[in-house]
């Protein structure tokens, strides 16, 4: 599977900024060992989790070997530690995602139009559940793994230099009760049970059980691991390629 680290100039972040990609196997490409014929391809957004970066999902897990047979093009950027929101004027990660990234991965690869799918762990799944359903016209399929998921107190008390709005507009409470049951993507999310964020995963699976939302939430044994996230992020590849309308090969 061809991988490209991409750098590409960012006007909300006003700096360059890398993404690491995995890229569909085809007749072009050498070795030829697992061809998934012509474009054009679904998109999967798969984010970090804090103090990792768009190398973590390459480097930590499998999810290259995961992906290699499927026509999936995988987008992993580079999130720093700030949430995947626009917290300040200079740290518009939001924006950089949803203005920069997208369109331009969009415009420069065989990117099938449509909703992509989005998912991540810890940060990176708060990140997964916030940006999908705030912009549900943007995603199809959500999968969520060991999620931070504060509410708006919680976000104030880590990011004291936030005012009310930009807690509210980071909730993902508040984004779950604008969803319409009609035309929201599919949401999944998991946690361990010995992962100090499965408090955080209970209160949104009860708050999406009042809203009426359809979801699927899981907990499994293990931690905040790489290898609990290397495991379950096969559930969401599964889920992305049903949502998306093609089939995962047997190993």
């Amino acid at each position: 599977m061809p991988i490209a680290t991409i750098q590409m100039f960012s006007p909300a972040l006003e700096r360059p900024i890398p993404l690491t990609m995995f890229l569909p196997e085809t007749r072009d490409a050498e070795p030829m060992t697992h061809d998934v014929g012509p474009g054009p391809y679904p998109a999967l957004l798969q984010l970090h989790g804090r103090w990792d970066d768009h190398y973590s999902w390459l480097h930590k897990s499998n999810l290259r070997a995961h992906t290699e047979k499927l026509p999936l093009i995988v987008v992993m950027p580079d999130g720093g530690s700030y949430w995947w929101a626009d917290t300040t004027t200079l740290l518009r990660y939001e924006s950089m995602i949803i203005e920069d990234i997208m369109p331009f991965v969009n415009r420069m690869f065989p990117v099938r139009p449509g909703p992509w799918a989005i998912g991540g762990l810890s940060m990176g799944g708060y990140g997964a559940l916030r940006l999908g359903m705030k912009h549900a016209d943007k995603f199809s399929s959500i999968f969520a793994h060991s999620s931070v998921i504060p509410d708006q107190e919680e976000l104030r008390e880590q990011m004291p230099w936030i005012n009310a709005r930009i807690a509210q507009d980071m909730d993902c409470a508040a984004w779950a009760r604008r969803l319409d049951k009609a035309t929201m993507p599919r949401i999944s999310f998991d946690c361990g049970v010995d992962d100090g964020l499965i408090e955080h995963n209970r209160r949104f699976h009860r708050l999406l059980d009042e809203l009426g939302l359809p979801h699927s939430y899981a907990e499994h044994p293990g931690a905040h691991t790489w290898a609990y996230w290397d495991r379950h992020v096969q559930a969401a590849l599964r889920q992305h390629a049903e949502v998306f309308g093609f089939e995962i090969p047997a190993a």
